[in-house]
């Protein structure tokens, strides 16, 4: 029998396109034989979709598409879809496991996590805490902290803040030292961000980078440096690193254009690096995985200063783009990726059944009245 795989995609995030393209690469690269999809839409406004060619994107290029909206529920320990209306009969088989395919906030920042946990339904992606605190450039950066990861000077700024005393909060960010990087604390794929090599320019980034969130990130911009990127996969033990990607950009960083449009931007696969950086990139990988418990793929960004010979982390991407199926070919192929993600999150969730999260006790019966 084949295991019925749930692909989630879209969601009300600004990298809701992103992730249309990342599930229409998982969808062909899936082994058909071995699973049956479906492919559930997730709306901007947080609705679950179903319906026919949802792996094609021609049918996300129109305006208006059938399909019929569904929501979850749980009978007899499996995950079920439930229509909201009309429900074709073809879609009232169980879910086996659901294979998170999103970017950004209200997805991959641990609510999708949240949701299929309080299901029971086996989920092929990081569990809340870590999601959220990966989703969180800041948080990512105050748990670092403590630990033997190199991270870029920075302050933080909130809306609220800014807008009672700004001149001290500008003063704060030049004190950093030109030039600086502005990015709104838990968006991704480079959205939001602005450069400033001065203060006119810093001004211009902050207002832009507060249309998108309440809370921005100021980080110190490395001047004479390299890109690496890392992806780790969760095995049944342990942990498999991917090859070091080094990411050629003539632009002062990766844009959403550059990651996603034609564009200059090169990569290396594997880097050409020496032994010593290879080493300490993998180690730091795997310590960073081990520390937060990750499960799936996810995917490390490196800096690395050229003039101070120093490793930065820069971010970790929860749910990365395309699965990073990219970085394990030709050893691991995309299908197999997917075959490890899928095998080890029915696992995980098996085990997961077998804790106690409950027991008998007389609580109810013998208690007081609470008094309010």
């Amino acid at each position: 029998m084949k295991i019925r795989v749930g692909i989630i995609f879209g969601g009300n995030s600004v990298e809701h396109e992103i992730s249309i393209l990342s599930s229409i690469q998982a969808n062909y690269a899936i082994d058909k034989s071995k699973y049956d999809v479906y492919n559930i839409y997730m709306t901007k406004d947080g609705r679950f979709w179903v319906g026919d060619r949802f792996d094609d994107l021609e049918t996300f290029k129109k305006s208006e598409f059938k399909h019929y909206e569904v929501t979850f529920y749980l009978k007899n320990q499996k995950g079920f879809l439930l229509g909201v209306g009309h429900l074709p009969k073809r879609y009232k088989k169980p879910i086996d496991v659901i294979l998170p395919i999103v970017h950004g906030k209200n997805a991959e920042d641990g609510s999708l996590a949240g949701y299929f946990n309080i299901l029971n339904i086996p989920y092929a992606g990081s569990k809340v805490l870590t999601s959220s605190v990966i989703q969180n450039k800041l948080y990512t950066k105050i748990l670092f902290k403590e630990e033997d990861i190199n991270l870029t000077d920075y302050i933080n700024i909130r809306l609220t803040e800014y807008k009672e005393n700004n001149n001290n909060i500008l003063g704060k960010c030049e004190n950093l030292g030109y030039p600086l990087i502005i990015k709104p604390v838990s968006l991704g794929s480079s959205v939001g961000i602005k450069i400033a090599n001065q203060a006119s320019e810093l001004l211009d980034a902050i207002n832009y980078g507060f249309k998108y969130e309440d809370e921005l990130l100021i980080e110190k911009k490395l001047i004479n440096f390299k890109e690496f990127n890392q992806a780790v996969l969760e095995l049944e033990d342990e942990y498999y690193l991917s090859k070091i990607e080094e990411v050629i950009n003539f632009n002062p960083y990766l844009t959403f254009a550059d990651k996603y449009l034609p564009s200059e931007v090169k990569k290396d696969i594997p880097a050409k690096i020496d032994k010593v950086l290879q080493e300490q990139i993998n180690d730091k990988s795997l310590f960073i995985a081990n520390f937060l418990k990750t499960n799936s793929v996810i995917r490390i960004d490196y800096l690395y200063d050229l003039d101070n010979k120093k490793l930065y982390l820069n971010e970790i991407n929860a749910i990365p783009g395309s699965l990073s199926y990219y970085l394990y070919e030709p050893e691991l192929s995309f299908p197999n990726l997917i075959d490890n993600i899928i095998k080890v999150a029915i696992k995980n969730c098996y085990k997961n059944k077998q804790k106690l999260n409950s027991f008998k006790s007389n609580v109810l019966a013998t208690s007081r009245i609470l008094k309010k």
